[in-house]
């Protein structure tokens, strides 16, 4: 199995409250984000000189879709792929969400998980934990971003789901967006958790591709330190 100093997993939310348009700037974040030089310096700079990257949207109703299979980035070259992947992602066909009448596009349905309507946090957290489990990648670190306007409201709340996600070693990092104040508390009480977690908050979504541009060096800087302060690894980025 291939090593790697990070195994980076990214959750969209694409739920009913998430406009077209700002599923859209999710995306371009993100493959933004990929292909950010100080990220893919980063990525050099560590032990195995590589991570494992994949992503997946969740919505209203448990619905999720992998719109980037596991992939090694360990060059530009491995990041262009993965950001043409984000970038012409499927959207999801919101002619059913209350609040929505754009037209549904042609894109294949993803597959529901559980019934309802609803922004389901805990979900995410767990899908992300069992991608987790089943990457193919011997990842020395596991970092699971959550992506989200709002706060969950079906079952349980995610902080089961995150101490469980924590103790099979990841660390579950946010980004928040809109304009619930609630949200960065309920996110870090709640959703956040493992060494070096952190969140980021974008009050405007229009300021997202920026922010998220920005994401997952963070992550590795965050995870750099952790991996010094708990003695594991300080060498794992020079």
């Amino acid at each position: 199995m291939i090593s790697t100093d990070v195994n980076l997993i990214t959750a969209v939310d694409v739920s009913d409250s998430i406009t077209r348009h700002e599923e859209w700037l999710q995306y371009t974040g993100l493959a933004r984000g990929v292909v950010d030089p100080h990220f893919l310096s980063l990525v050099d700079k560590g032990l195995t000189q590589r991570i494992g990257f994949m992503a997946f949207t969740w919505s209203s109703g448990g619905q999720v879709r992998v719109i980037v299979p596991w992939a090694e980035v360990a060059d530009r070259e491995d990041a262009a792929e993965v950001a043409a992947q984000l970038s012409t992602a499927p959207r999801i066909d919101r002619a059913h969400y209350v609040g929505h009448d754009q037209a549904p596009d042609a894109a294949e349905q993803p597959v529901s998980l559980s019934a309802g309507g609803r922004t389901d946090v805990s979900q995410a957290v767990a899908i992300a934990s069992r991608f987790a489990r089943s990457a193919p990648f011997q990842g020395r670190r596991t970092i699971i971003n959550i992506l989200s306007n709002g706060a969950d409201n079906i079952g349980s709340e995610p902080n089961l789901q995150r101490d469980e996600a924590i103790r099979q070693g990841a660390t579950i990092n946010g980004v928040v967006f809109g304009g619930r104040r609630d949200l960065p508390a309920y996110f870090e009480q709640n959703v956040i958790g493992g060494p070096g977690a952190f969140l980021m908050t974008v009050h405007d979504p229009a300021d997202l591709p920026e922010a998220l541009e920005r994401k997952f060096w963070h992550d590795l800087l965050a995870a750099s330190t952790a991996l010094g302060k708990d003695g594991s690894g300080a060498s794992s980025w020079q």
